[in-house]
């Protein structure tokens, strides 16, 4: 018998029933030296012997049934083979027993991630200025389309539950010259999409973080911590306070003002009054940011005083305080 795989029966009835027609009209003696074809990839609706044998020299055109579905396949063992032989006296007989012969339908393959995407695009449209990512119920959902007919598949029918997160849907591969359109019914989980900013490079400690040094990535606002930074702005103008790798997402904690004073460096100390500025060299004790407090040691007198962050090595020191004197 025939080995199908995903073949209907009837088309293995009619092939068989075909076989044993010719076998009554057909007296003419083919060559012994014909071969059977071990793989065959049909791009017509109807299965030929000179599909299935090479050598044929006349009526390799007459058509024993129709093709496989598209994305089926049928196996013709060697006995199937012997029957054809036999029936147009074609003078052919196995010579091991394990000839076979494999019958494809072209097909192009539409698979999850382009249902998912149609699905996606289709959840896009129905909710304006939201981006999707879509789950599958069933991930080995696929289906096959002819050859010369466009992969490119639309969402149907498209139903969605926002608060459960779940959807349902027909996806349609839109009927093509003779062939009719594909449906199937899917259904799955929807997750709005968010776009947060990442580093598109790793960044040291000390690196100041610029709008050019940002990228972005989709997440699924589900998987989006309450810590992960998801503003440009909030990133702009900090630096790490360690190493940080590119394209993940940035917790707030990883990040602070940059240090405009470091432990040990000279700095201006400025002291303002409404009648004079004087301004002093000092040394910092303390690593500082911009508003930051730290501790200034007067390098002449070893006076240390406490000092407010004002700039890339400076500091404001207050003017002390007017004796109220008597």
């Amino acid at each position: 018998m025939f080995q199908i795989d995903n073949v209907k029966k009837p088309d293995m009835k009619r092939l068989m029933m075909a076989v044993a027609m010719v076998a009554f009209v057909v007296n003419s003696a083919w060559a012994a030296d014909l071969t059977p074809k071990s793989d065959v990839t049909l791009t017509s609706d109807s299965l030929t012997l000179g599909d299935i044998f090479s050598g044929v020299d006349h009526d390799s055109s007459y058509v024993l049934a129709p093709a496989p579905g598209y994305g089926h396949t049928l196996t013709l063992n060697a006995k199937d083979l012997q029957r054809v032989s036999e029936a147009f006296n074609l003078g052919w007989a196995p010579v091991t027993g394990h000839e076979q012969t494999v019958i494809h339908r072209s097909s192009h393959d539409v698979d999850h991630f382009a249902i998912e995407a149609a699905v996606g695009k289709g959840m896009s449209d129905a909710v304006k200025g939201q981006r999707f990512d879509v789950e599958l119920s069933d991930r080995n959902i696929s289906f096959h389309v002819p050859e010369d007919q466009p992969t490119t598949v639309r969402a149907d029918n498209l139903r969605y539950d926002m608060a459960a997160g779940t959807f349902s849907a027909t996806i349609e591969a839109p009927a093509s010259g003779a062939h009719q359109a594909v449906k199937r019914d899917v259904s799955g989980k929807i997750f709005p999409l968010v776009s947060v900013p990442v580093l598109h490079s790793a960044m040291r400690q000390g690196d100041t973080i610029a709008a050019s040094d940002i990228d972005h990535i989709d997440m699924r606002s589900c998987n989006v911590a309450a810590s992960t930074i998801v503003e440009d702005s909030k990133l702009i103008g900090m630096s790490p306070r360690r190493g940080i790798m590119p394209l993940r997402p940035i917790a707030a904690s990883e990040i602070t003002p940059p240090q405009l004073i470091k432990k040990g460096d000279t700095v201006i100390m400025e002291m303002k009054s409404a009648l004079m500025t004087l301004t002093v060299q000092g040394k910092a004790l303390d690593n500082g940011a911009e508003g930051d407090s730290v501790r200034v040691e007067n390098p002449t007198s070893n006076h240390v005083v406490q000092a407010i962050v004002t700039g890339a090595k400076t500091v404001s020191v207050a003017a002390p305080a007017a004796d109220s004197g008597t």
